[in-house]
């Protein structure tokens, strides 16, 4: 009877968690709908089309195109460098490294993951930025800064998690291949790999949506200027960064109030849809 009557709780307990939780996300939305709503429907397409941000100007515009694209190469270019390492450095751990060097490098992983990214950019902005000015480089805030702190801010997770779902994988998968003759190497690329495709797709979003959603680092060292970026050493301020600096002095209501709510907006839709994008190759993929 005892026994029954814990199960019962814990089960009740996880149910009430999970339905909080649920509730909570789709107050968010509705929260991010209802107070972008004014924006999109005033602005209009010039949110999209336009790169001109001038939203305390007498006649103020809202353009978010720059913000947006830069925000897609900062991504792009940091998960580019970020996935394959992770999976790499994951592969060596669950592969070839030992038990003394697989507990050294985790334990700097999470030591790394556990700073927090004010210090990182603050580092990047105090030993590394000044290292540009004799480069002759216009900018000492830029694009490779911004990357190189979300880089940093990154791979711990992409390394944790794809190295839990490499090590979740059955061991007779793998020591059936290798009493076929194949490689460790071959091995862990091809079959521990496929086996585990759903958690290191997990671990890829993840790792994405933590570089789209990053703040400190792209505010510190970005560089700050509203500009379609065109080389690594110009200037970029993502949608993150937007909103971080000017939130807190915008007037409430207003269409800059509103217009940073959309760029929110925009964040959310894009980590929706690849979560939707990784939840269907998993199933697509998955053994």
């Amino acid at each position: 009877m005892q026994r029954k009557l814990g199960y019962y709780f814990q089960t009740s307990l996880i149910f009430v968690l999970a339905a909080t939780a649920t509730v909570a996300l789709f107050f968010l939305i509705y929260f991010m709908i209802k107070e972008s709503y004014p924006a999109f429907i005033t602005v209009g397409k010039e949110i999209f089309t336009s790169t001109n941000w001038y939203p305390t100007s007498y006649e103020a515009e809202y353009g978010m195109l720059a913000m947006i694209v830069g925000t897609f190469l900062l991504t792009l270019f940091s998960s580019l460098i970020v996935l394959p390492l992770g999976y790499f450095i994951a592969l060596y751990l669950h592969t070839y490294a030992s038990s003394w060097e697989k507990n050294i490098i985790k334990s700097g992983v999470e030591l790394l993951s556990g700073v927090p990214s004010v210090i990182i950019g603050a580092f990047i902005l105090m030993y590394i930025s000044p290292i540009l000015i004799y480069f002759d480089i216009w900018s000492t805030e830029n694009f490779l800064l911004a990357s190189t702190g979300l880089i940093f801010l990154s791979l711990p997770y992409a390394v944790s998690l794809m190295t839990e779902a490499m090590d979740a994988v059955d061991r007779s998968l793998e020591e059936s291949s290798l009493a076929l003759g194949a490689t460790k190497f071959i091995t862990t690329f091809k079959i521990t790999t496929r086996a585990s495709i759903s958690g290191l797709f997990n671990g890829a979003v993840l790792t994405v949506n933590r570089i789209i959603g990053e703040t400190m680092v792209v505010l510190l060292v970005g560089g700050g200027a509203a500009m379609i970026p065109r080389s690594l050493f110009d200037p970029v301020r993502p949608l993150t960064a937007v909103i971080a600096s000017e939130m807190g002095e915008v007037e409430l209501g207003s269409m800059h109030y509103h217009s940073l709510f959309a760029a929110g907006a925009i964040l959310l839709g894009i980590s929706i849809v690849l979560t939707c994008i990784s939840r269907k190759l998993t199933r697509r993929w998955s053994i």
